[in-house]
């Protein structure tokens, strides 16, 4: 499988949350908040060539123990492709996170930025690493 061969028929967000526990007492945005993030990936065939991947995010920013906010994004991929063996499929993972990425991570910077915070920028990631684990 090429990456060119992978069609992508649709893209949604399938659950967004932002949660801003502080409000309206946030503290000074001249601390740095310690920042966690995790990001997966699930597959799912749906039949007939095509595939849905899920792209989750989760993140929450604190300071000492509060938590300043909590954001939760599951980004989805419809995607058309022939898969004739698990190698095919870890592509098509690989290369259907890399598709779904900007947008999601466009989605968290827009929330946090309107939750009133300094919009959190999530670094590009090597999908390939994240798959070796």
């Amino acid at each position: 499988m090429k990456t060119s061969e992978i069609s992508l028929i649709g893209q949604y967000i399938r659950d967004l949350s932002f949660e801003n526990p502080m409000a309206p007492n946030l503290p000074s945005q001249n601390n740095s908040p310690t920042v966690n993030l995790d990001i997966n990936t699930t597959y799912l065939d749906l039949k007939n060539n095509k595939h849905e991947l899920n792209l989750k995010i989760n993140s929450t920013a604190s300071i000492n123990k509060d938590t300043l906010f909590a954001i939760e994004l599951q980004y989805v991929g419809l995607i058309k492709t022939v898969i004739e063996n698990e190698e095919d499929k870890k592509k098509l993972i690989i290369s259907g996170s890399y598709l779904l990425f900007p947008f999601a991570r466009s989605i968290i910077s827009n929330i946090t930025m309107e939750g009133g915070f300094k919009p959190l920028v999530i670094q590009p990631i090597e999908f390939e690493n994240m798959f070796q684990k």
